[in-house]
């Protein structure tokens, strides 16, 4: 991949990332969300391929607007397929600096010991994996995103169209009570 190409996907997540930190109650800046190509190239580097950016630049706190003790680091680790010695890395941060939740953006996913190492840390440190891919794209600015009322299911379950099998039945209220033909009614 060129360095052009990684820039703009470095770009795309990092801002769908403040987007989600922001969606979650964090304090997040409106020039952060706001952040283009250009400011992003000048604030990090545009040549990934010289470490200009380098993944580890990405990385981020932010603290929640309703407590400013609830802190939160967003992790970008520089190996495709991120192992347990990386975990414990992030976990000696966090107990260092008191934070207790953390986001961690994967290029390729995770060694099945480090999955597990999440896992056994959850009562004390709350750690999420995502996938760079699922963070190019933020659904919730889609069209049909996730937060289109159009498209929740409380207002999907209960439109049942009178035709449907499930209609048929006494206890819908659209058919009288009438016993099926094999009861014998005098």
């Amino acid at each position: 991949m060129d360095d052009e190409e990684e820039t703009y996907r470095l770009w795309k997540i990092r801002k769908t990332i403040m987007q989600l930190c922001h969606d979650r109650g964090y304090l997040v800046t409106q020039d952060e969300l706001d952040q283009t190509l250009e400011e992003f190239k000048a604030q990090f580097g545009d040549k990934p391929s010289e470490g200009r950016p380098r993944r580890t630049d990405l990385t981020v706190l932010v603290a929640h607007n309703d407590d400013p003790t609830d802190q939160m680091f967003v992790f970008f680790p520089e190996e495709p397929k991120v192992g347990i010695k990386t975990i414990k890395v992030y976990c000696q941060r966090m107990q260092e600096e008191n934070i207790t939740r953390a986001l961690i953006v994967v290029q390729q996913g995770m060694t099945p010991s480090a999955k597990q190492s999440l896992v056994d840390m959850a009562p004390k440190y709350v750690l999420e994996q995502f996938l760079q891919q699922e963070l190019l794209i933020n659904i919730t600015e889609h069209e049909v995103g996730a937060s289109d009322p159009g498209y929740a299911i409380e207002y999907n379950l209960p439109k049942i169209g009178s035709g449907w099998a499930v209609a048929q039945t006494p206890a819908s209220g659209l058919m009288e009570e009438v016993p099926p033909p094999w009861i014998r009614v005098d």
